[in-house]
């Protein structure tokens, strides 16, 4: 209760959409339970509700690491885009699942090709502003160094995770070997014997987190080993990539 106090004292507008992308979440659940509809093998409100998930924390993760910036104008305007971007995401996955159609990789009418190129088109945008941030934070100071550092490393592993996605987009799917739809481990979904891109993209873009709260409990003044876990840590997540590529499954072993 005290971190999400902290949230929205940090940024009162990213904490409010993160509330708001984990209350839409809990909905969606519940409205799984009254509709038995299915794409690819799971319940239609299963991707809106991982991309819930997923877009609450990252608006948490945001509002916390923006603090720290001085360019009060240049913040806002990143606050004020990740927010639309993110909204104009939801709101199409929403759109698409309750009316029974796949939001991701749907090019099979006019309709469905304009909304997908209107994610894509959001999610780099989003990208950017990652980016973005990811630059300006040359002039923070007030950091410790290792902690600062981590949170640079968790963002150019996200900014590359992110536009991972592209290589789904030109795939038209994310599974390798076979089409969307297969068997999948709970709630993932990431296929068990075949390849899926999906993996890497959810490591790398969580390294957002992952990768800054090793830096603030076990190097906060130690830029080398900050800089030696990230290097792990994309190099294990890179490796679910080029497992994925070769077309083979978590299971595959």
């Amino acid at each position: 209760m005290i971190f999400i106090k902290k949230i929205f004292k940090r940024s009162k507008s990213l904490g409010q959409f993160g509330l708001l992308n984990f209350i839409v979440f809990f909905v969606l659940l519940a409205l799984s339970f009254f509709d038995d509809r299915t794409l690819n093998g799971v319940n239609v409100w299963m991707k809106p509700m991982k991309f819930a998930i997923s877009i609450g924390i990252f608006s948490w993760t945001m509002a916390w690491y923006l603090f720290y910036l001085p360019q009060i104008r240049k913040v806002q305007k990143i606050k004020l885009t990740i927010i639309t971007a993110m909204l104009i995401e939801q709101v199409i996955i929403i759109y698409q699942a309750s009316m029974g159609e796949l939001s991701h990789y749907n090019i099979s009418s006019i309709n469905n090709a304009v909304l997908f190129q209107l994610m894509g088109i959001a999610i780099l945008i989003n990208t950017i502003m990652v980016f973005w941030t990811y630059r300006l934070f040359s002039v923070v100071e007030s950091l410790f160094p290792g902690y600062k550092r981590g949170i640079q490393l968790g963002m150019l592993v996200f900014v590359v995770a992110s536009l991972e996605g592209f290589l789904m987009v030109g795939n038209l799917g994310h599974t390798i070997g076979a089409p969307d739809g297969q068997e999948g481990i709970f709630f993932f979904n990431w296929a068990k014997t075949y390849g899926d891109l999906r993996i890497f993209h959810f490591l790398g873009l969580h390294a957002l987190q992952a990768v800054p709260l090793f830096a603030w409990n076990f190097a906060r003044d130690n830029v080398k080993k900050v800089n030696i876990f990230a290097a792990i840590y994309f190099i294990l997540s890179l490796g679910t990539l080029w497992n994925a590529l070769a077309g083979r499954g978590i299971f595959w072993l």
